[in-house]
């Protein structure tokens, strides 16, 4: 056994280091790349203020105080405890009809409905009863709000001198909760786990699909299928269906062991949460031929992962909701596959919705699996020209 010598490990080191330095695109990669992921991430992070929007439909009358004390509002003074809460709570007074149409549509996180006898109800009781109806699909806003609504309750009750001295202690708060999406069995889990089917499909569809187109240019197939007469879309295509094949095994295990193995809690149908899986696979497959034809080897393929998947699930509303992300940051985040997988696996396992509500969605992953195909072509015809 030859002694150790550092003259070879530096010949070799040497050699190491000339062979990646001389490949301009990896080089370029390896200090692109974490500068762009790294740019986004730091963005996203200084840009997170939860921003939480109640509706208040106020319809209290107030009751009069005793002691001669004048008719004091509950509801306004709560609405004003509200307000002055916190920062990243938005307050406002609504109707019922823009109240359930502002929550059918995302725009309000919770409304809280104060009947017309709240304050009297709330004098004779000695206990202030709250009845609530969360949007249900954002867990972190459910659990800030109810901290919210307690502080300023008791804001709200220690201002009324009346009832807080004839009560032997401080007047009880109740929460009354109700869900319109979701419900409160719902755990972290579930509502992270539409988010975690999108991101392992979209990740090792796009892994495997790449390697494996590069293994078929350097090993001289693509070559000799462009020798024959078979056209580039159909080559493409061709690939498309064979790694879709496999995409598809995957998204069935995925989705099987999410619903089985983990007992996640969902809402809608299992079929259609597949139907989006599958889009997703087929845009992921082209995705991955795409970004193959600029990678020379596998270790470039590794270097496109920071950069094409690491970026997209930051900007997919998979932990920071893209409505919350600064306004310039948001017409990005839209040019992403994976955020209309994630919104519209999000509507279908947690509020329960059917194809005719997540088609926008379907028709933009349809729309980039369509456009990768033409430029996956494009790109192996100028590979074929040079």
């Amino acid at each position: 056994m030859n002694a150790m010598s550092l003259r070879r490990m530096v010949t070799l080191a040497r050699r190491v280091i000339l062979q990646l330095a001389a490949d301009r695109r990896t080089v370029a990669l390896i200090l692109i790349a974490p500068l762009v992921v790294l740019t986004v991430a730091g963005v996203l992070v200084r840009a997170d203020t939860t921003q939480v929007t109640i509706g208040i439909v106020l319809q209290d009358e107030g009751t009069s105080m005793p002691l001669g004390l004048g008719t004091v509002n509950l509801g306004e003074r709560l609405v004003d405890s509200l307000s002055g809460v916190s920062d990243t709570l938005h307050v406002k007074k609504v109707t019922a009809e823009e109240a359930e149409a502002g929550i059918k549509a995302g725009d309000l996180d919770a409304v809280v409905t104060l009947p017309a006898d709240f304050s009297k109800q709330t004098a004779d009781k000695r206990e202030l009863n709250i009845p609530v109806e969360y949007e249900g699909s954002n867990p972190m806003a459910a659990r800030l709000m109810e901290g919210m609504f307690t502080r300023a309750a008791v804001q709200t009750l220690a201002s009324l001198s009346a009832i807080a001295t004839s009560a032997t202690g401080a007047p009880p708060v109740h929460l009354q909760a109700t869900y319109r999406y979701g419900s409160a069995e719902f755990d972290s889990l579930d509502y992270i786990a539409p988010v975690f089917i999108g991101l392992f499909v979209f990740l090792f569809v796009f892994i495997l699909t790449s390697v494996a187109f590069l293994r078929e240019r350097t090993a001289g197939t693509l070559e000799r299928l462009q020798a024959t007469p078979i056209s580039r879309i159909e080559i493409v295509l061709g690939y498309m269906l064979g790694f879709t094949l496999f995409a598809l095994v995957q998204a069935v295990i995925i989705l099987a062991f999410t619903i089985f193995g983990l007992k996640v809690h969902y809402m809608g149908s299992l079929l259609l949460v597949f139907v989006v899986e599958i889009l997703l696979a087929v845009m992921a497959v082209n995705l991955g031929i795409f970004f193959s034809t600029f990678a020379r080897n596998e270790f470039q393929v590794v270097q496109f992962i920071p950069l094409v998947v690491v970026t997209q699930i930051l900007l997919s509303g998979a932990f920071w909701a893209i409505e919350d992300m600064p306004s310039w940051l948001q017409p990005l985040a839209w040019l992403m596959p994976l955020s209309y997988a994630n919104q519209a696996l999000r509507d279908v396992m947690i509020k329960g919705f059917t194809l005719v509500d997540i088609l926008p969605h379907l028709i933009a992953l349809a729309v980039f699996a369509a456009l990768f195909v033409v430029l996956s072509a494009q790109t192996i015809r100028r590979q074929a020209q040079g």
